[in-house]
């Protein structure tokens, strides 16, 4: 055995440019020389004695960095059963204790990349036009059965190490490689890919979210989408991404298409929203409303928008109009409230305004100021319901109804909207 060691330690100390300038004759020796250590290690590995598997690992180490080795499939099929030895010993301990959670999946990672380089070996036609599938044989249902670990080496990666690149690594490794030429008879009736695969999409999704990689994302996002558990989150994501990439055009189009897919989660609409208002036309969004509205004529927020459009230009009647319709809608949609309320004092305001040249002595004048606190008096009710729907929202229903209080010269009321202002800070 030492013999084999030195003759290998000396291989390994001979550059590419050394090979080159052999002979033939001492090339051939060379490689067999080093075929040897292979053998050397695969005998080790059959040997009960843990001593001998730990020398066939260290042989292996050693192998797979021979340049002499590499195109051998014998190289990489004695590397993979080492590691799979590995891998199996310390998956043990997580029954037995004393488990090493980052070796146990970094030998699985090994053992696998190990076998999948014997395949793409033994692919190749040889001199015949014949390739192999020795090590399919071998390993195809090792690594089939211990695929799903890669999603446990995520997660482990992901919650335990907070290590996101390496979460990802491993969440993505599990689809790479279940889409492998290698696996794919196995993959025609695997349960776990055939039916959860979208919800583990969301994973590896989520992890290069974390790091900031909108491309790896945006390939994971796109598939986790489509499944029910995590569908919304990722098209959530894929329109952060779309707009983290500066990718107008997409990120209007996904956020359009995730509003139909989920037509009660205002979140797309509110990104909606800031982006018209930011860009000061709501033509396009009012248009996209209106055909939403074809969609789904229940839906109370749709109203909402048409009412915040129409509040936007000032066309008071028309998101009087539409507010009053989302609430018919939707009882409970505490910002109609406050936005229908405001609406009519600021109608109220505009026309109070048209009249500032009336002599204040005068009988129109009074008229116009008993028609300004008359709207107060309808606008009143939506603040006292918002405040009922939002007790803690002081900040939202207090001023509106300090200001309506005032004018009416409800003292009592006043008082009283005044004290829960100054207890939360605001006066």
């Amino acid at each position: 055995m030492k013999k084999l060691i030195f003759v290998l330690i000396a291989a390994l100390g001979v550059s590419c440019t050394s090979y080159a300038q052999m002979t033939e004759k001492e090339l051939k020796k060379a490689v067999k020389a080093a075929q040897k250590t292979v053998k050397e290690a695969r005998n080790d590995l059959e040997n009960e004695a843990i001593m001998n598997k730990s020398n066939a690992k260290r042989l292996m180490d050693q192998a797979v960095k021979n340049p002499l080795l590499q195109d051998w499939d014998e190289t990489w099929v004695q590397a993979a059963a080492v590691y799979e030895t590995y891998y199996r010993n310390e998956n043990e301990k997580s029954y037995t204790g004393g488990l090493d959670t980052v070796a146990m999946y970094n030998y699985l990672d090994k053992f696998v990349q190990y076998v999948m380089k014997a395949d793409s070996i033994q692919q190749i036609p040889n001199a015949k036009g014949k390739i192999s599938d020795g090590a399919r044989k071998r390993f195809g249902v090792s690594v089939h059965n211990n695929l799903t670990q890669f999603i446990s080496g995520g997660i482990f990666y992901f919650n335990h190490r907070v290590d996101y690149k390496m979460a990802y690594y491993y969440f993505d490794k599990y689809f790479t490689l279940a889409q492998t030429d290698f696996l794919k008879d196995y993959m025609v009736e695997d349960y776990t890919w055939n039916n959860d695969r979208t919800t583990y999409a969301y994973y590896p999704a989520l992890a290069a979210y974390n790091f900031g990689d909108y491309e790896k994302t945006l390939k994971y996002a796109k598939i986790a989408q489509e499944g029910e558990e995590y569908g919304n989150d990722a098209t959530q994501f894929v329109c952060e991404c779309y707009g983290n990439l500066k990718d107008t055009v997409n990120w209007l189009a996904s956020l359009k298409d995730g509003l139909v897919k989920y037509p009660t989660e205002e979140w797309y609409y509110n990104k909606l929203l800031v982006y018209y208002n930011d860009k000061g036309d709501m033509s396009e969004l009012e248009t996209f409303v209106e055909d939403m509205i074809k969609i789904d004529p229940e839906k109370s927020y749709n109203y909402y928008v048409l009412g915040y459009v129409a509040q936007q230009s000032e066309n008071w009647d028309k998101a009087i109009e539409q507010y009053k319709i989302a609430i018919e809608k939707d009882p409970n949609l505490a910002d109609a409230y406050n936005n229908l309320g405001l609406c009519i004092i600021q109608k109220a305001d505009a026309e109070m305004e048209s009249k500032s040249n009336l002599d204040y002595r005068s009988a129109a004048y009074k008229k116009a100021i008993q028609a300004h606190k008359d709207q107060l008096e309808v606008a009143l009710p939506y603040f006292i319901k918002l405040r009922e729907l939002e007790p803690g929202s002081v900040g939202k229903w207090g001023i509106p109804l300090q200001n309506i209080y005032y004018q009416l010269d409800k003292r009592k009321e006043l008082d009283e909207v005044e004290a829960r202002m100054k207890s939360a800070g605001l006066i």
